[in-house]
């Protein structure tokens, strides 16, 4: 399956609370959540940057721009938040989050539970 993972995952990971399994999954990251993980004021960018190589980053294009504005628009979603979830409709993802909540009311967005383990 393709999917795009949220940051909640990563920082999880990077954190060392949950690892991330990414099992036979291909794997996407938005470059929203690139810059989610470096602004955290403890980060260990090189740990950061080593992550990321194992994914294929999505930009934020048009199409994404203007469907997270609509996103924003209709469900007062946080901006990031508008943006990952519009990267994945937009790329046909599937959204890895351990914040559904803040996802379950973005029509079109496909989630799917973390491939986590302690």
């Amino acid at each position: 399956m393709r999917i795009l993972i949220d940051s909640d995952i990563l920082v999880d990971h990077l954190r060392g609370h949950n690892r991330f399994d990414p099992g036979d999954d291909e794997i996407y990251v938005s470059s929203i959540t690139r810059s989610e993980l470096f602004s955290g004021r403890a980060t260990d960018e090189t740990r950061v940057i080593r992550l990321l190589e194992a994914m294929q980053e999505l930009s934020v294009d048009r199409a994404v721009a203007e469907r997270a504005g609509r996103i924003r628009r209709e469900t007062n979603v946080r901006l990031p938040d508008a943006l990952i979830a519009a990267t994945a409709i937009e790329n046909g993802l599937a959204l890895v989050t351990r914040n559904r909540r803040d996802f379950e009311a973005i029509p079109g967005l496909v989630l799917r539970e973390s491939g986590l383990s302690s």
